[in-house]
């Protein structure tokens, strides 16, 4: 049997990943493009070669690791643990199988008489596609996790045993001034709910930036804002002391907050799920301690290189590219004559890395602590 994906009767349709791709509709936008980074970064065009230590020489960062090279088995470390990871930039990506009995039943679907063609092309359509917005989701989470990770941690990002645990071990400080980790004056808990004044300690970092920096959106864990909420010093500066038992809504909170003169708040809840030991593990990639101001406009740009099948693609294998080839879907077959299991398999992969331009203007506030 054929491949679903190279056959005669179904290869037509994988002309419609990059089809799809090039035409961008609407729908198709909210499908593959809804992610952070593609709002607060510009893409670069993608280069043959990109390296670390390209990027170091270019940028303000550093890549601490324990592996480099996707073939070094045995950590390179210094005697202090850590060594400047000078090797290329590291690929992301992962595939989606349709097995067998998936197989089987689209192809007792084609064969029946009660389904339309137009019916049985749709069908198969939206399979195939089911699988291309995983995969291509799956990169551009973990584009946004290294996004995030960054954002509310001092400008580091580290990948462990934890959060990729089938891949390699390493560290990126994008250098975060020290002057821009900040910490609140008193500890936003339930303890300081009448005597905190989260309005100072937020004021306060609008006031010392002011003339360098415009801030753009004060980006929090839900936790955070629902804390911030409840303070007596902001509802008495909102409400006076009239409603004070009053509930703040965000949208309300936001208008009265830009009368003071600081940011709108923007929410973070996003969640991802890692497969540590084969059990799906769910890992939250913003530092709820931190409230992080961010400037207006773009905060860099994503770094490309091409894939290796993009210079040096194979046979039976199709291959689709999403975003000027940022991202490369491909899609083929495996069975017994590579020892696999028989499957139709989709894969979304990438190899880049976010760089912060604008990591002067990003401040970190810790609502946890009140010093270092």
């Amino acid at each position: 049997m054929k491949s679903f994906f190279k056959s005669e009767l179904f290869g037509d349709l994988t002309k419609l990943v990059q089809i799809t791709f090039d035409q961008a509709s609407e729908k198709q936008k909210q499908l593959f493009s809804e992610s952070l980074t593609d709002q607060l970064f510009d893409w670069d065009t993608p280069q043959y070669g990109l390296t670390f230590s390209e990027l170091i020489g270019t940028y303000r960062l550093t890549v601490l690791a324990s592996v480099i090279g996707n073939d070094a088995g045995t950590p390179l470390r210094s005697h202090d643990g850590a060594d400047t990871f000078a090797g290329e930039i590291p690929r992301i990506g992962h595939k989606y199988p349709m097995t067998a009995n998936k197989m089987r039943e689209l192809l007792q679907m084609l064969e029946t008489t009660r389904i339309a063609d137009k019916a049985k092309t749709q069908k198969l359509i939206d399979t195939m596609f089911a699988n291309v917005a995983e995969a291509i989701k799956g990169v551009k989470d973990r584009y946004d996790f290294i996004t995030l990770k960054a954002l509310s941690n001092g400008g580091v990002v580290t990948f462990d045993e934890n959060t990729n645990p089938d891949g390699r071990s390493f560290s990126i400080d994008y250098k975060m001034p020290a002057d821009n980790k900040r910490y609140v004056a008193a500890i936003w808990n339930q303890a300081n709910i009448n005597t905190a004044d989260p309005f100072e300690d937020l004021s306060k970092i609008v006031n010392d930036f002011k003339g360098k920096v415009d801030f753009g959106a004060m980006m929090m864990d839900n936790s955070v804002l629902l804390m911030l909420a409840k303070f007596k010093t902001v509802k008495q500066a909102i409400y006076g002391t009239d409603k004070l038992n009053t509930p703040l809504m965000l949208d309300y909170l936001n208008e009265q907050f830009q009368r003071y003169g600081l940011p709108p708040i923007v929410v973070i809840n996003k969640r991802n799920d890692v497969l540590v030991n084969g059990k799906r593990t769910v890992v939250n990639p913003w530092n709820s301690n931190i409230l992080t101001f961010v400037p207006k406009g773009k905060l860099g740009v994503v770094k490309t290189a091409f894939e290796d099948n993009q210079i040096m693609p194979e046979e039976n294998v199709t291959y689709s590219n999403y975003d000027r080839g940022n991202i490369v879907v491909a899609q083929w077959r495996t069975g017994e004559s590579g020892d696999k299991q028989a499957a139709e398999l989709t894969q979304a992969s990438s190899r880049g890395i976010p760089v912060f331009t604008a990591i002067d203007g990003i401040v970190n506030l810790n609502v946890s602590a009140t010093s270092a």
